[in-house]
């Protein structure tokens, strides 16, 4: 949900308008918001300069297979997949990671 925040910062409207062009609930986007402040808040290093750690599962088949030079994809354990833009920026990466 860090996502929807960054991307309505970057949007220009209001949190209201925001959540009825993106189907979201206006309760549930300013407890996300508030959360989003909180954590940024308290965070005492720059993520952007971070690395990300990835753990792979020793289980799983450790080849990369590349479909599209152009999109990361995280694949959540309950099997949703985000496709992502490579240009995506680090912290929005982070937030979905982090989720």
């Amino acid at each position: 949900m860090y996502i929807a925040i960054e991307l309505w910062k970057e949007s220009g409207l209001s949190q209201k308008k925001y959540c009825k062009q993106n189907h979201l609930s206006l309760s549930t986007f300013r407890y996300w918001q508030k959360k989003y402040q909180k954590d940024k808040s308290g965070n005492d290093h720059n993520t952007a300069q971070s690395f990300i750690p990835v753990h792979i599962p020793q289980s799983i088949d450790t080849s990369i297979q590349v479909v599209n030079p152009e999109y990361i994809t995280i694949t959540y354990p309950n099997g949703i997949k985000v496709n992502c833009p490579v240009s995506i920026h680090i912290e929005q990466l982070h937030t979905l990671i982090k989720i």
